[in-house]
């Protein structure tokens, strides 16, 4: 109730601070200089969210004649064209205007003084702001400054930009005519709907219980088309292999250039095959990002890779090639699977037949003439699934079906957080068995610091620190999220004791091999025993592929890849290894998504870490997630912004207590040679 009526009194005070400017403006008066002093904000108010715009929109002088305080979003009707007043040198494409209205709008989304908001400040990195918040800034700068609010794509554009200095230069583009207005962002960090509806949605999303999907193989009609005459194709690497494709393209009528493995392409042409990929000793990525770069770069029509499957290869190509599909539509992007047998000729035929082929397919298996695609098809577990502790059940039956019991011990990697915490408790309070968590947040103290204990959220906990006498934000921003990160390892733990599990946590890097093996090896030592494996360690660097740096690519898939494999290898050497292991992926990896090319490929990968690591004794199983609900701990949860954003565009959300019933019923009765699945609440 207080946030509720400090919220209404300060869009009240908005709303009356514009009316006056307006008003004093219109009729001479002293307008945009006379600005009335407001009551300063409170600490833990939320954010202003814009539910009401003029009907017509104002113009780039009345707005940026308004004070920084008064969001013309705030007005009730339409908003009079004020004349500038003389010698006023705001301007709407003066760049020192634009940049004083940009860092209003930060300081009024963080709750940062204006004047610790430095132009050049990442955004994201530094502030928390994070691309549903760019997009609310973008929006609302949009009114401010006078660009259209149905212009989607210059919207989304404003809010890819990581710094004020960045956003406030595109802002002066827009204003002036000049520059691309052209959609480049990242498909999750859209926050408007394709009719140019404002991220502050008030649309609640639907939260459901999840629908249980699998990949099914589907045959593709025979390729009757032919390669256009005297198309460019450039052959990437491929030794042996790219003279008999040479051949084979020369003889179907295109005009072949071999580019020696190693070397960046740099001419264009209308098509590029790779080979590299084929026989790649090592996961070829992100050490080739370099060269997806640099073909996707030409602009070609097509990009067709081969990958030869063979057991155990953890390559990651089919997430993101469904990336690269979503992030260039007007592209035919084709990885071509062949048989771990396939020969020269084999191969070479495959890719001829793929490049006249017109179908769309960002994956396509061939082997013996035969060419396949696979689509997500909805599956359930039969009637002990349906029937078993039924949809509002406490998982009891379940978990007697998967072997869990109070004896049992699980070890879930970064599953004090997020998701995986909430699979944790649900465990706990179906079985008692005994949990021990690992993840990267360093083991947090009994008690919180008097200091910030009574700051309930973030905007109080910022608040906290700069009472303290901080001046970096970024200094703010990293203490804000250690306070955070531990407030919920810590409500994990207790939560897990008082369902009666016993528990412990273990500060561990994923990517520290010998201490990953070593904290295995202290948990089977203390309890004689490993029941189950859970995880889901991560993290999340998104941008458009173009944009991509090989080292940041490398951190987001070695964070899932190698540290999924670390942990399996540690059980591997156990006298009495667990029965199941689960690794948590993304929908990511099954669909595709711009901006996320290599968290789909790492997803990707882990479906055959999963499926080596399984035997006739145990079962390896990747869960492709859907977006989640927001619940009273959000870590790797959808925050309720980015609700807003789903339900605006129609996506549905997993109900956070369905979730991990859903997997308990996977383990309980989900077949044993099955090593993958996909768990959503939106049909696809």
């Amino acid at each position: 109730p207080d946030a509720l009526v400090a919220e209404f009194l300060r869009t009240s005070r908005d709303l009356v601070a514009a009316q006056r400017d307006v008003l004093m403006t219109y009729l001479g008066g002293p307008g945009a200089g006379a600005v009335v002093q407001a009551p300063a904000p409170v600490a833990w108010q939320p954010a202003a969210v814009a539910t009401v715009a003029a009907p017509t929109a104002p113009t780039a002088q009345s707005v940026l004649a308004l004070p920084a305080a008064a969001s013309p979003t705030a007005a009730a009707g339409p908003t009079p064209v004020a004349e500038p007043e003389a010698g006023a040198t705001a301007s709407p494409t003066d760049p020192d205007a634009v940049l004083d209205a940009v860092l209003s709008v930060v300081a009024d989304r963080t709750g940062y003084p204006v004047e610790m908001i430095e132009p050049e400040l990442d955004l994201e990195a530094d502030l928390s702001v994070d691309s549903i918040k760019r997009a609310e800034i973008a929006g609302e700068l949009a009114v401010r400054l006078g660009l259209p609010l149905d212009a989607s794509g210059e919207l989304d554009s404003l809010s890819t930009a990581r710094t004020a200095a960045g956003i406030t230069g595109l802002l002066v583009e827009r204003l002036t005519g000049t520059g691309d207005t052209g959609d480049t962002r990242p498909e999750e960090e859209t926050a408007a709907a394709d009719d140019g509806t404002p991220a502050e949605s008030t649309a609640e999303a639907e939260i459901l219980a999840p629908q249980r999907l699998e990949f099914t193989e589907e045959p593709l009609a025979d390729v009757t088309g032919t390669i256009a005459a005297g198309s460019a194709v450039l052959v990437l690497g491929g030794g042996e292999l790219a003279p008999v494709l040479a051949d084979r393209l020369r003889a179907a009528g295109a005009s072949p250039t071999l580019v020696p493995a190693g070397e960046l392409p740099t001419a264009t042409a209308d098509a590029v095959v790779l080979l590299d990929t084929l026989d790649a000793q090592q996961p070829p990525l992100p050490d080739a990002l370099p060269l997806f770069q640099a073909a996707l770069a030409g602009a070609p029509g097509t990009v067709v890779a081969v990958e030869r499957r063979t057991e155990g290869a953890a390559s990651g190509l089919r997430g993101f090639f469904r990336s690269v599909a979503r992030e260039y539509p007007d592209l035919k992007a084709t990885l071509v699977e062949v048989a771990a047998d396939a020969t020269a000729d084999t191969v070479a035929d495959a890719v001829v037949t793929e490049l006249a082929a017109t179908e769309r397919e960002p994956v396509v298996l061939t082997d013996g003439g035969r060419r396949r695609a696979l689509r997500l098809t909805p599956t359930d577990l039969g009637a002990l699934a349906a029937t078993g502790a039924g949809p509002a059940g406490e998982g009891q039956s379940e978990a007697e079906a998967a072997g869990l019991d109070r004896e049992s011990v699980v070890l879930l990697v970064g599953g004090a957080r997020g998701i995986t915490a909430r699979f944790a408790r649900t465990i706990a309070s179906a079985s008692r068995c005994r949990v021990e968590l690992m993840g990267r947040t360093p083991v947090p103290a009994p008690s919180e610091d008097p200091a910030t204990a009574g700051a309930t959220d973030r905007a109080g906990l910022r608040s906290a620190f700069l009472a303290t006498g901080l001046t970096s934000p970024a200094e703010v921003e990293r203490l804000v999220g250690a306070v955070l990160a531990e407030r919920e390892v810590r409500a994990t733990v207790d939560a897990l004791r008082a369902l009666g599990s016993e528990v412990r946590y273990h500060c561990v890097d994923v990517l520290d091999t010998e201490a990953v093996r070593t904290t295995v090896k202290d948990i089977y030592a203390e309890h004689g025993r490993l029941d189950g494996v859970v995880y889901a360690a991560g993290v999340i660097e998104d941008k458009l592929l173009a944009e991509k740096t090989t080292e940041s690519f490398g951190r987001v898939f070695s964070t899932k890849v190698d540290g999924a494999r670390a942990v399996l290898d540690a059980v591997d050497v156990l006298p009495r290894g667990p029965r199941f292991a689960v690794l948590f992926g993304s929908i990511a990896a099954a669909l595709g998504n711009r901006g996320q090319c290599d968290y789909a490929a790492a997803n990707d990968a882990l479906e055959e870490l999963g499926r080596r690591w399984s035997t006739d004794e145990r079962r390896g199983l990747t869960v492709h997630w859907g977006p989640w609900a927001a619940a009273e701990t959000n870590g790797g949860m959808v925050t309720p912004a980015l609700m807003r954003s789903y339900a605006a565009r129609g996506i549905k959300l997993i109900d956070p207590d369905e979730g991990p019933l859903s997997l308990l019923r996977e383990l309980a009765w989900g077949a044993p040679e099955v090593h993958a699945a996909v768990y959503t609440a939106s049909g696809w």
